[in-house]
């Protein structure tokens, strides 16, 4: 998680490379198509990471027509809400706080009102250390989410007012992997439902699973039905589902690598089928790829990639079981491992995306070309202390 951690490509070599990739992209689409999202909610630390200046809650940015982020207000009086999301009616937004020290986190919901975040209820508990992620039932009545730290996974109702109720249910995986550092326990890092919302997949960066689990749209409780097993040491973060539903892209924080799974609707098993590399050919792979998603054509794949500190596009093949990378861009024109893009977000007109920068400050924003797949900065780099999340809406 924290960039010093990693043993990056030679400082030098990869500036040189990050800024002629910068420039050389610059002036790849040429007038700008409107995006849909009209105001961005941005998360992060509060109180920082690596020593870096703090966010003073969640940060309410419009978009402008040419992508680009223009800050609103600040949503105070949450600690670090490293991570957001939205109800499926969008009228409801749920926030993590991920308390440091170990601390127990917690779990906000607020009505969305124009510019204003308005809090509902009181805040529960996340049932964990370091709750990092969390999704809304397809019906919305049940949030649940998972904590980095301690392994947890909760689910907690939704009252009809978008209030939070108790958990009704924890769980908490068990295991490591082989890495010294990052797999000496669980730390499950994403909680996604399948296309028909009839389970919830968690993928594992500890220990090296990706579990599914049945969803009982009733009661919100889970069964375990399927347990993948990535090989030792791949460290699976963040996942998308192909539109189709039979197929589900796993990134891989400590592989370097997005795996492509055959998913079962019927039984919930997932079967690799094929992995891509990150890095372009002839650069060292030694970085930490993060979020990830997909254009609802299923055509073409983004995310971002800590340490050459680049966002990346892919174009699917073979009917989505395949994956060619396109273009792998700088998030900024600054020297890579000082950026550390945590988060990837795709506009819902697919011609624009995001990156939060923790490390470097400030959230990206880029074009998607629709034809090529190639990316091209939007506007310059939007200055935010310590962003973990952006979130469209």
């Amino acid at each position: 998680m924290n960039p010093t951690r990693r043993n990056l490509l030679t400082l030098a070599a990869a500036a040189t490379a990050s800024a002629a990739g910068w420039t050389a992209t610059r002036t790849l689409t040429a007038g700008p198509p409107r995006p849909a999202a009209r105001l961005a909610y941005l998360g992060g630390f509060t109180k920082g990471e690596y020593g870096l200046p703090g966010l003073p809650g969640i940060g309410i940015a419009r978009v402008d027509t040419t992508g680009a982020l223009r800050l609103a207000r600040w949503q105070r009086g949450i600690e670090n809400p490293s991570y957001l999301t939205l109800s499926p009616d969008r009228d409801r937004l749920y926030a993590v706080s991920q308390r440091p020290g170990g601390a127990t986190g917690a779990l906000h919901a607020y009505r969305v009102d124009g510019e204003h975040l308005r809090p509902l209820g009181t805040p529960r508990s996340s049932h964990g250390a370091a709750p990092v992620h969390l999704a809304v039932a397809p019906d919305g009545r049940f949030l649940l989410s998972v904590n980095y730290d301690s392994g947890h996974l909760a689910v907690l109702p939704i009252a009809p007012d978008g209030s939070l109720g108790e958990a009704v249910q924890v769980l908490r995986h068990h295991g490591r992997g082989p890495h010294p550092e990052e797999q000496r326990g669980p730390h499950p890092h994403m909680v996604a439902f399948d296309p028909a919302g009839r389970r919830v997949l968690v993928p594992d960066k500890g220990t090296d699973r990706i579990h599914v689990y049945d969803f009982d749209a009733r009661t919100g409780r889970l069964t375990e039905a399927f347990r993948a097993a990535p090989p030792p040491g791949t460290g699976p973060r963040h996942l998308v589902f192909h539109p189709g539903g039979r197929l589900a892209y796993v990134t891989n924080e400590l592989g370097h690598t997005v795996t492509t799974w055959t998913y079962d609707q019927d039984t919930g098993r997932l079967a690799a089928v094929a992995h891509a590399s990150v890095a372009p050919a002839g650069l060292d792979p030694r970085n930490a790829p993060s979020a990830v998603h997909l254009t609802r054509d299923g055509a073409f794949l983004v995310t971002a990639d800590r340490g050459l500190d680049t966002v990346e596009s892919f174009r699917t093949a073979d009917r989505g079981r395949r994956l060619h990378l396109v273009q792998s861009q700088p998030v900024t024109a600054k020297a890579p491992g000082t950026r550390w893009p945590r988060d990837v977000a795709l506009d819902a007109s697919d011609r624009y995306v995001y990156t939060a920068n923790q490390a470097g400050q400030s959230v990206s924003s880029f074009r998607l070309d629709p034809a090529t797949g190639r990316l091209a900065p939007a506007a310059a780099p939007f200055p935010v202390p310590s962003p973990s999340c952006v979130l469209l809406r």
